[in-house]
């Protein structure tokens, strides 16, 4: 198994309960390629999948890194701040990272931050992934279409301004 080296940051987590205030850049199929303003600018892409649950996938460029975050209105045993593991399970390949729980619009989840370039690299090159994490949560993504989602998100990242480094 990789381990996924994490930083928390709780710092970008603390916009808990707010709905993020996302733009509509285009469309992949079922994915949505959005913009984050309030975070460098910094792309994403998100799918809701037949479970219910949430899925985003993206850049954070201002940490040179991206992020898995995922919601599902059944998971209401994840509280706001509560520190975890993810198991990514690709069949031949698996990743580790640490988890922080969150909330987006009211639903309760997880995100995941990553510096390692390879995670998003083997979203993009998958058909499935099954993500566990430690309070027996685990979900089973169909990646169908993922490449082009993430060659995506990294062209909406290209048309965006630079981002400004925190201070």
């Amino acid at each position: 198994m990789f381990r996924i080296p994490i930083a928390l940051g709780l710092a970008t987590c603390c916009t808990l309960a707010a709905a993020q205030p996302y733009e509509h850049w285009a469309d992949n199929g079922a994915w949505q390629i959005l913009v984050d303003p309030a975070a460098g600018p910094a792309c994403l892409a998100q799918k809701t999948f037949d479970d219910g649950t949430l899925v985003q996938l993206g850049a954070v460029p201002m940490r040179a890194g991206g992020f898995f975050a995922a919601y599902n209105p059944d998971w209401t045993d994840i509280k706001a701040s509560d520190e975890g593991t993810l198991t990514f399970d690709f069949g031949d390949e698996r990743f580790a990272g640490d988890v922080v729980g969150r909330m987006h619009d009211g639903t309760p989840g997880g995100y995941a931050f990553f510096d390692n370039p390879a995670f998003l690299t083997e979203f993009a090159k998958r058909q499935e992934v099954t993500v566990s994490g430690e309070g027996g949560h685990r979900i089973r993504l169909d990646l169908t279409g993922t490449s082009t989602t993430i060659d995506a998100v990294l062209e909406c990242q290209k048309a965006q301004p630079a981002p400004q480094p925190a201070k």
